[in-house]
């Protein structure tokens, strides 16, 4: 089953098994992936991401445990890797509260390196998306402890999401301090397509929009 996640072809049929076969018949490739330590090396092909997402979110949580467990333990360089980081989504999203809880812990602790990353910007995106309030806060202090990382994730491709987000899950004061950092960078986030959308976009958080074409009228 290892060889056929890879080819381009026979996954296909490996994606049309796990969607239409009863979860339980399954575990035949959940014990193949998580053997010899497969889970990174197959999380992160190209193909064979596919079936490592597809059992996540299909498979009872009993049969994905090894193998959620792998990705945990490579948790930062697979939300930086351009196939890998679609697996950490897929157990932020379908994984159980103590998953979800050592993966969210895992982005904070290494926010400065997982947000720089494109890929990683994508998995911020998706923690945000699919925790609580309190989770949502505490991730979102993290970014903005560095005041470096908000301006960095305004220019990303996902970013605008992210960071609003990011402001919309802080309190008042430290929200209104998160705006004043966006707006500082304005210069520089005026060069950039997605940091034009974010400067836009600061009146729904109550400080008023800053206009993406024009210089920045609050003393940045």
């Amino acid at each position: 089953a290892v060889r056929a996640m890879r080819c381009p072809h026979a996954n296909h049929v490996l994606q049309k098994v796990i969607s239409t076969m009863p979860a339980a018949s399954l575990q035949f490739m959940v014990d193949e992936i998580t053997q010899d330590d497969l889970a990174k090396k197959i999380a992160t092909h190209r193909y064979g991401g596919r079936i490592v997402q597809q059992l996540l979110a299909k498979c009872e949580a009993s049969q994905i445990r090894d193998l959620a467990e792998a990705l945990l333990q490579d948790a930062v360089a697979l939300c930086c890797h351009f196939f890998g980081n679609f697996a950490i989504q897929h157990l932020l999203q379908f994984g159980t509260a103590e998953q979800q809880y050592r993966c969210l812990r895992t982005i904070e602790q290494n926010i400065g390196t997982i947000a720089r990353s494109p890929s990683g910007v994508s998995v911020i995106e998706a923690a945000m998306q699919h925790t609580c309030s309190l989770d949502r806060l505490w991730l979102a202090r993290a970014v903005v402890q560095d005041p470096m990382l908000l301006p960095h994730l305004a220019q990303a491709r996902h970013g605008p999401g992210v960071v609003s987000q990011v402001v919309a899950a802080l309190p008042e004061r430290e929200r209104a301090r998160a705006c004043q950092v966006l707006m500082e960078a304005g210069a520089k986030l005026r060069t950039s397509r997605y940091g034009k959308k974010v400067l836009a976009s600061l009146g729904s958080h109550g400080l008023g929009s800053v206009d993406a074409g024009s210089p920045c009228t609050s003393g940045c």
